[in-house]
């Protein structure tokens, strides 16, 4: 994975920007109706924003999207051979090579992930993501690691009465998870969440994440093109 990473939902309604990777989706085997509402119920906060999309998207089977990894989530543990023949006739054509399992959205029931599902994924992906959930506890993240994925990515939106929030609220505990993870194990870590100015990023660079992701940042393509430009150039 490049060091800069977009990520859903923007990810599915922006340009590509150059020398950054993208993750589509987030995908479900069956159409989650409402799209609309990654828009219609987003809120500006102080620090951010809150949605309730609730992985609000049009089904597997109808994915055309390029992308450099594709997002996916289930919320029963039965779909996932339906899931992977599916991917497996779609990802070749469309040149994906990596696949992030979403577990982490405070919108919408998921199901865990187990060793079976990720040994399933290396068979179509040279790229294994793992998004997890908002303030992860430290217990889970020790299980987590057992299932030697390539990324933790850190992390989704946090869970609040109104939806779920993104934005800079999310930072400093996101900052404790990755200096758990780096403390306790050789772990490659996606840091996002928060990253809307330069100071926000050298936070996650100096924690040692080593890719960072960017989502509602898009809501303002021009600060995002100049923000990812000037952390690009920082990373060269």
């Amino acid at each position: 994975m490049k060091k800069i990473i977009i990520s859903p939902p923007f990810s599915n309604i922006i340009p590509i920007f150059k020398n950054v990777d993208t993750i589509i989706g987030t995908y479900t085997l069956k159409k989650r109706k409402g799209r609309h509402r990654v828009l219609s119920t987003l809120k500006k906060t102080k620090k951010g924003w809150i949605n309730n999309v609730g992985l609000r998207n049009p089904g597997i089977k109808s994915l055309k999207k390029k992308g450099t990894a594709i997002s996916i989530s289930i919320q029963e543990t039965k779909d996932w051979s339906e899931i992977f023949e599916i991917l497996e006739n779609k990802t070749r054509k469309l040149k994906i090579k990596a696949i992030e399992f979403n577990i982490s959205c405070p919108n919408a029931k998921v199901t865990n992930i187990d060793s079976k599902i990720i040994n399933q994924a290396r068979l179509l992906f040279d790229t294994i993501i793992l998004k997890l959930p908002h303030n992860c506890d430290t217990n889970l993240i020790d299980q987590y690691i057992t299932l030697n994925v390539d990324y933790l990515h850190v992390s989704n939106t946090k869970k609040i009465q109104k939806g779920a929030l993104s934005g800079q609220d999310l930072i400093s505990s996101n900052l404790e998870t990755i200096k758990y993870i780096k403390k306790n194990y050789d772990q490659k870590v996606i840091a996002g969440g928060g990253i809307y100015s330069f100071e926000d990023f050298i936070r996650y660079y100096e924690v040692e994440a080593d890719a960072f992701s960017v989502s509602t940042l898009l809501l303002n393509p021009f600060k995002a093109y100049f923000l990812i430009k000037k952390m690009l150039q920082y990373l060269k």
